[in-house]
């Protein structure tokens, strides 16, 4: 484990400036949806922690890692190929399973800040 004790931070995370990744790699729809996002955490041993935003469209999900967010803005649907069904807004905070797979459907754009560990 690292020595160095730096608080990594985003001020603002509403707000704060995002890198374009462009579009998103597994569309389920003529139009992919675009991504941004900025990490303000990484390490060697799978953490991560940062900011994401998707605009409206869907997408196939499989998570390959646990995913701690909390919504900072937007609509999401999420629908899980085992027939489950979650619907998150601004405000809302969710435990995303390494392993779960399904259709991502951002309703409104969504930007949340998120900690992932795999």
């Amino acid at each position: 484990m690292s020595d160095d004790l730096t608080l990594p931070m985003a001020p603002d995370a509403i707000n704060y400036e995002l890198e374009d990744r462009g579009a998103h790699p597994r569309p389920l729809e003529d139009s992919a949806p675009q991504i941004s996002g900025k990490r303000i955490y990484e390490d060697d041993i799978g953490r991560a922690a940062g900011i994401w935003q998707c605009t409206e469209g869907k997408y196939r999900l499989e998570r390959v890692s646990d995913e701690f967010c909390y919504i900072l803005t937007g609509h999401w649907k999420l629908s899980g190929d085992d027939g489950s069904e979650y619907e998150v807004k601004a405000g809302d905070a969710l435990y995303l399973r390494k392993g779960w797979k399904g259709t991502s459907h951002v309703i409104k754009t969504v930007r949340k800040v998120f900690m992932s560990v795999t």
